[in-house]
């Protein structure tokens, strides 16, 4: 029998119709189908065929701290010089993405015409030469777009935003924001409001606070140390607050009564010093309250208490800069029935039979609790031993390993680490050093 000619030139595409294939790539993550599209002419018109009806991020390579997700795509600076070649292809299917020039903002501008969130990095330009891509005018589906390290000023912000109605906007190391130009643009849809290391900011004064009621979110973290007292006194406007975090340095009278006033709020974050009185006026006024954050509670030897009787709604809870011992985790654990996230950072005397215990008393309660403990001497604990060539040989780390049924213990992160996590990684220690810098030119110029 002759053998049957074999046909080279055919691959697996010519065997499997157009649902086969789709059905295939579903499973394969964006940022590797990208990667592929070069292959060969077949292959990239079956790939860019299928992501047409992908939605894409584009977002720096070192902003993502985990693994991307499914439609993520990262970039580096050698890829991103490639960005107008593939974006004429893909454009149409980019959602979100990063921008660190005008002149690529141009082309994202030209190629992305379906654009829901952009994010501008280190942008430095004139007036005129942001205000020809103003939002309002070049990007009819943008709903959010944040600012990392821009150099403008409040008059830039406003004529690049223009009337565009944003649900979400974000400003990180900005160092001449001050915030005044939000009574100047259109707020009437804005949710979410991000602000972070902004050293002039002074935006939350009455004509502005006006125009922030539809907020849902509002986030303020190392600004202007003058910015605590007039955001606490302008919360009455924001009734429809969710979610609430202040890092502040200090604290108005009459701020728990204040959150009385935000009927909807499920989430505080504080970072400024609280006295047990000022939390349990904050607990009973907060009737919708679920996660609470305290990030100061160094000379708080009374939370823990005032938390068991007065939290026990709460489903997450976070103490910070907190030398907790173990009969204060367990009153913790056994007050709040509802507990599904427990984080302690700063304790250095907790003991290996601290999540034995925990276990047995979240036996008394439905539902499994995530117990973060990496930033305490236990996580420390953890951490060398996972890098010691004996891992696990005694029985204070065989016991920090035993897995419990009603407990996640969480090691991740250790003391030495201590500090919050940021949302994207662009090296902490740069970001710090950055915004005192800046400050510092700041005080100088003022002198």
């Amino acid at each position: 029998m002759l053998e049957a000619e074999v046909n080279n030139d055919r691959t697996i595409l010519d065997y499997l119709n157009e649902d086969c294939w789709r059905a295939v790539l579903q499973y394969v993550p964006a940022q590797d189908l990208v990667r592929t599209e070069r292959a060969s002419r077949v292959w990239q018109a079956m790939v860019l065929t299928h992501l047409q009806g992908v939605h894409i991020n584009i977002e720096k390579n070192d902003w993502n701290k985990k693994e991307n997700p499914f439609n993520t795509c990262t970039l580096t600076r050698s890829e991103y010089k490639s960005f107008e070649s593939w974006t004429k292809k893909l454009g149409a299917s980019v959602a979100s993405v990063y921008c660190d020039s005008l002149e690529n903002l141009a082309k994202i501008k030209e190629n992305c015409p379906n654009l829901g969130a952009l994010q501008l990095y280190r942008i430095e330009c004139t007036e005129s030469e942001l205000h020809q891509y103003n939002l309002h005018d070049n990007f009819k589906f943008l709903q959010r777009v944040s600012f990392y390290w821009c150099s403008v000023g409040d008059t830039t912000f406003s004529k690049f935003i223009a009337d565009k109605a944003l649900e979400k906007i974000e400003f990180r190391y900005c160092r001449y924001l001050t915030g005044l130009f939000f009574s100047t643009i259109n707020t009437t849809n804005l949710k979410s409001l991000i602000l972070e290391s902004c050293c002039n900011l002074q935006f939350i004064q009455h004509s502005v606070a006006d125009h922030l009621g539809s907020l849902t979110e509002l986030k303020v973290t190392r600004v202007n140390k003058e910015i605590g007292y007039d955001v606490q006194f302008e919360l009455e406007k924001m009734a429809k607050l969710e979610w609430l975090e202040l890092q502040c340095s200090n604290m108005l009278f009459g701020f728990p009564e204040k959150l009385g006033q935000l009927p909807r709020l499920e989430h505080l974050g504080l970072s400024f010093y609280l006295d047990d009185w000022d939390l349990k006026k904050m607990l009973q006024c907060c009737g919708a309250l679920r996660s609470l954050e305290l990030l100061d509670c160094e000379y708080s030897d009374g939370f823990v208490r005032v938390i068991s009787e007065h939290g026990g709604a709460l489903t997450a809870v976070r103490l910070d800069h907190f030398e907790a011992k173990d009969d204060d985790v367990l009153q913790l654990v056994s007050g709040c029935p509802k507990l599904e996230s427990l984080t302690i950072g700063g304790a250095t005397r907790l003991t290996p039979a601290l999540p034995a215990r925990s276990a047995a008393a979240r036996a008394q309660h439905a539902g499994r609790l995530r117990f973060h403990l990496g930033r305490t001497n236990l996580g420390d604990m953890w951490r060398k031993d996972q890098e010691s060539q004996h891992s696990g040989q005694n029985e204070e780390m065989m016991t920090l390993k035993t897995k419990y049924k009603e407990l996640i213990v969480v090691y991740d992160k250790t003391i030495n680490e201590y500090g919050e996590e940021s949302e994207f990684e662009d090296s902490d220690d740069e970001s710090e050093w950055y915004y005192e810098e800046e400050c510092e030119e700041d005080e100088d110029e003022d002198e």
